[in-house]
């Protein structure tokens, strides 16, 4: 038991450590700390408030045109998320062998087809999506000269983050798409952001890493299903695929290329290694794809490309460069696909999140505060329903398939 505890502190502690300063911080300002719910720690603040007043004096025509664009792309995205959401029920329902698109990112858990989520890449991300969010919403509100109360930090249990306070009563006077402009912000942003990330990580710090190494195939980590061809085939996870139809290929990417060309129903062979490190090829009979029938599938996931540092930055310098560049790729993607899932997120049909609150004044304009106000719970309940169940169906199926 003891040496359970010490394992745990060991392997966790600088975690521990960030948490205890964490509750250190709460207890030393706890009298200016409001407590929500319980489990909401709000810290407010002046900070950042000077720099959203200096960037609004000198952008202001450009932060509202830019939230109004925002306006639009919002609209857009309610509407994308909403049909994905449905069409992923759909899917579950209905389709066999259907894995969902839906599910809870969170650190420490392995995310079919991503991977695993470390806990700093997690911790840091969801602050700098809260940060980018929230400040959206005050500079977009300053803009339109609604004033901002205060900004300040946040503690949702473990998750950090950071808030911003318009003044909703004056901002509840200002024209609709003045209001729409506000809350699209924050979305928006998000989606801004995971783009940025995305493009510096595929066109600039990804080439860089690539050229200080040599591809040495690539892995997969979990089969799609037991029943397809990868699986029955016998195929190792986590061992080097180094060809396909003795075609040499160092990285998936090269490997996908044949992979394509290739139709349901066709038979290739597959380079990779046995337990004893030996080359060996595994015969396999594609199948088609759950979601297009007529490109063929393997049935393989969380796939990740084997690189080896080049003799000429085997050094602790280049090395040292080589790592960092390593933790910041990834950080990169984590921020990546955080921040575009939390701006979609943010941009669904319910009654706590932007999108929702959109919708809600689009109906009231449309069919009057009471009807629209009815209109609006009708629909919120309904996606609130869908969501859930996109989250919570896949584990009761597999609770279930794991008991019959």
């Amino acid at each position: 038991m003891l040496d359970n505890i010490f394992s745990f502190i060991v392997n966790y502690k600088y975690i521990i450590i960030f948490y205890l300063v964490i509750v250190g911080l709460v207890i030393w300002k706890w009298k200016k700390i409001d407590v929500q719910a319980k489990i909401i720690f709000l810290y407010r603040s002046d900070f950042g408030l000077k720099f959203i007043e200096k960037l609004v004096k000198k952008y202001r025509e450009v932060v509202i045109l830019i939230g109004y664009v925002g306006v639009g792309a919002g609209y857009v995205g309610l509407v994308f998320i909403s049909y994905i959401l449905l069409k992923n029920l759909y899917d579950l329902l209905f389709v066999a062998d259907a894995q969902s698109g839906v599910a809870l990112v969170l650190p420490g858990v392995n995310i079919p087809g991503l991977g695993v989520l470390p806990f700093w890449y997690w911790l840091i991300a969801i602050f700098v999506v809260a940060l980018v969010h929230e400040f959206s919403h005050g500079i977009v509100a300053r803009a339109h000269k609604i004033p901002v109360k205060n900004t300040g930090l946040v503690l949702l249990g473990p998750i950090m983050g950071a808030f911003v306070e318009p003044d909703e009563k004056k901002m509840s006077k200002q024209k609709d798409i003045v209001q729409y402009s506000v809350m699209a912000a924050g979305p928006f942003s998000n989606i801004i952001l995971a783009l940025i990330a995305v493009l510096l990580l595929n066109f600039a710090f990804t080439p860089l890493q690539d050229m200080m190494v040599e591809s040495q195939g690539f892995t997969f980590a979990d089969y799609y299903n037991e029943s397809y061809p990868a699986a029955i085939a016998g195929l190792p996870t986590d061992t080097a695929i180094i060809g396909i139809n003795g075609e040499n290929t160092g990285t998936f990417q090269e490997f996908a290329q044949v992979l394509n060309c290739k139709e349901p129903g066709d038979t290739i062979i597959i380079t990779s290694f046995d337990a004893d490190g030996n080359e060996k090829d595994y015969d396999l009979t594609l199948i088609p794809n759950p979601d297009d029938e007529e490109k063929a599938f393997l049935g393989i996931t969380t796939i990740k490309n084997n690189f080896e540092i080049k003799e000429k930055y085997q050094t602790s310098f280049w090395e040292t460069i080589y790592y960092g560049l390593d933790w910041w790729n990834g950080f990169l993607k984590w921020l990546f696909i955080l921040s575009l899932g939390i701006g979609l997120f943010n941009l669904l049909p319910l009654p706590i999140v932007d999108g929702g609150r959109m919708l809600q004044i689009t109906l009231h304009k449309v069919k009057g505060k009471k009807k629209g106000e009815k209109s609006f719970r009708r629909v919120s309940m309904f996606f609130l329903m869908v969501l859930l169940i996109n989250l919570f169906l896949p584990m009761i199926q597999k609770a279930f398939g794991a008991l019959f």
